[in-house]
């Protein structure tokens, strides 16, 4: 059964328009907003594991888009959306500095789901109109809208 990025948020895990001006305090943020689901791991640990990643390279896609992720002790994915106010650096390949943040913790055995949805998130960022529609949204329903490719409903 395929997951549909729109799943992986609630309105509590999507935070627009944040003050954050370094890689850490996003990172804190994204583990924050991550361990608010139920069957999430600590917010600790999910940014011990966020910045274990770091450590591995940049999640930083290019655009000004990042994807910053980790497997943890958890049961299912969870994912996070945070857009700022300002772009920071995230040592992204193309140097631009970002502001669209699509975080994810996965369970610890998760493989091949989790490359598919790693794929699927830089499959959507990867489309000029798809990142100005998400750095225009005003809040959680049009967020999903975009996600999910489905107009919203224009009936008058």
């Amino acid at each position: 059964m395929p997951m549909h990025l729109e799943d992986l948020l609630s309105a509590d895990r999507v935070a627009l328009d944040q003050p954050l001006s370094s890689k850490k305090s996003l990172l804190e943020k994204a583990a924050e907003l991550l361990a608010l689901d139920p069957e999430s791991a600590e917010d600790r640990d999910i940014f011990e594991g966020l910045c274990q990643r770091e450590r591995l390279g940049s999640t930083g896609l290019g655009h000004g888009v990042a994807i910053p992720h980790c497997r943890v002790d958890q049961d299912s994915v969870t994912g996070a959306l945070i857009r700022l106010r300002r772009p920071i650096d995230f040592d992204s390949p193309d140097s631009e500095k970002v502001d669209l943040f699509f975080a994810l913790s996965v369970p610890s055995q998760c493989s091949e789901a989790h490359l598919k949805l790693l794929g699927s998130i830089a499959e959507l960022f990867s489309h000029p109109e798809q990142r100005e529609k998400l750095r225009r949204v005003s809040g959680y329903d049009e967020l999903r809208e975009v996600l999910s490719g489905e107009p919203a409903d224009e009936t008058l």
